[in-house]
């Protein structure tokens, strides 16, 4: 593979793992938030959509640090990867 792509991959894991982290970051903050998964509710997947956006800011902000750093090929791959993740929250809230 060519460095490039190389790069363009280093982003795509870096913003796919990014609302993770955000996600374990907050339910260990607040773990009242762990105990009301296991309700059925609209305000469950409210709650769910919010915890996945609270990931993607982290990814805004790593898409801004890496294009400051002219580092373009994995700014490239963030956005490519808060694009899915986008897509995947629109289908969470609206079809399931």
């Amino acid at each position: 593979m060519k460095p490039y792509q190389l790069q363009i991959l280093l982003g795509i894991a870096l913003g796919l793992a990014m609302p993770v982290l955000g996600i374990v970051l907050m339910l260990t903050a607040r773990p009242e938030l762990q105990t009301i998964q296991q309700y059925e509710d609209e305000i469950v997947k409210q709650v769910n959509v919010q915890l996945i956006t609270l990931g993607m800011i982290i990814n805004a902000g790593l898409f801004f640090i890496f294009m400051r750093l002219d580092k373009e090929a994995v700014s490239r791959g963030i956005l490519v990867a808060s694009v899915a993740c986008l897509l995947g929250i629109f289908i969470y809230r609206f079809f399931f």
